[in-house]
C-alpha cells in the first residue's frame, strides 16, 4: 500500500514509519520543512508541506492509498491546532482523491461509561485537558464526515516506550483498562495495531483504542 503520512518523525509517528516499511509498504512522510529523516527511517520518501496548505497537502498526498496522520502540537502550539490540521488533511484528502484517512486519536474522547467521555471525568488531568478537548472537537468534526472512511484510532491513556509485546486489545468506542488497573500502551504496539487498521479496516467512520 502507499501510505502517506504526516508527523513521521514524532515518537508515535517514526514507529508507525518504521513498521509499515518493514510490512512491504510505501511510506511517504509529509514534513513542514525539509530535513533529514532518521536512519531509522531509511526507506520513506520525503515530501514537504505546510499543514495548513490543502493543496500542496493534496498534491503530496495525491496517488497514495490512505493518508494517516501522527501529528501533536509541539510546545508553544496551541492545543486547537490538533482540530485545524485535521481539517486540512480531510480537505486535503478529498483533493486528492484519496479514499482513506487515519489519525492518532485522543483517550480523552474514549466513553468509560454510555455517553460519558474520560475528559470529563473527575480527576481526569488538567495539564492534558485542553489537548483532549481539542481531540475531542476533532472527533465530532470527523462524524460529520461522511465521503471518506475515517479512523480516530486512540492509544492507551498511557503511551510510551517500551518493547512490541502483542497482547494488546483493540475496540470501538470505550476506553480500555488492563487487570492491574492501568491503561497502557507502548509506541510499538500501538503502531502495530495502527499499522494492521490501515491494512486491514475494522473500525470506518469509529473512533477506537488499543491497550494491554
Amino acid at each position: 500500500m502507499k501510505i502517506a503520512l504526516v508527523g513521521a518523525t514524532g515518537n508515535i509517528g517514526r514507529e508507525i514509519t518504521r513498521q509499515a516499511l518493514a510490512r512491504g509498504h510505501q511510506v511517504t512522510a509529509i514534513v513542514r520543512r525539509e530535513t533529514d529523516l532518521p536512519a531509522e527511517l531509511d526507506g520513506a520518501q520525503l515530501a514537504v508541506a505546510a499543514l495548513d496548505d490543502i493543496d500542496a497537502l493534496a498534491a503530496v498526498s495525491a496517488g497514495h492509498d490512505v493518508l494517516a496522520s501522527a501529528f501533536g502540537p509541539r510546545p508553544g502550539d496551541a492545543p486547537t491546532t490538533v482540530t485545524t490540521t485535521s481539517a486540512a488533511l480531510v480537505a486535503a484528502a478529498r483533493q486528492a482523491g484519496v479514499p482513506r484517512f487515519i489519525m492518532v486519536g485522543g483517550a480523552g474522547s474514549l466513553e468509560v461509561a454510555p455517553g460519558v467521555q474520560l475528559v470529563d471525568t473527575e480527576g481526569f488531568p488538567d495539564a492534558y485537558k485542553p489537548v483532549a478537548l481539542a481531540a475531542r472537537e476533532t472527533l465530532k468534526q470527523l462524524r460529520a464526515v461522511d465521503d471518506l472512511d475515517w479512523t480516530f484510532y486512540s492509544p492507551a491513556a498511557e503511551i510510551g516506550p517500551g518493547p512490541q509485546r502483542g497482547g494488546f486489545r483493540t475496540q470501538a468506542k470505550n476506553f480500555l483498562v488492563g487487570d492491574d488497573g492501568h491503561s497502557r500502551i507502548s509506541y510499538a504496539d500501538y503502531a502495530d495495531a495502527f499499522v494492521s487498521e490501515i491494512e486491514t479496516p475494522q473500525y470506518v467512520r469509529q473512533i477506537a483504542t488499543v491497550a494491554y
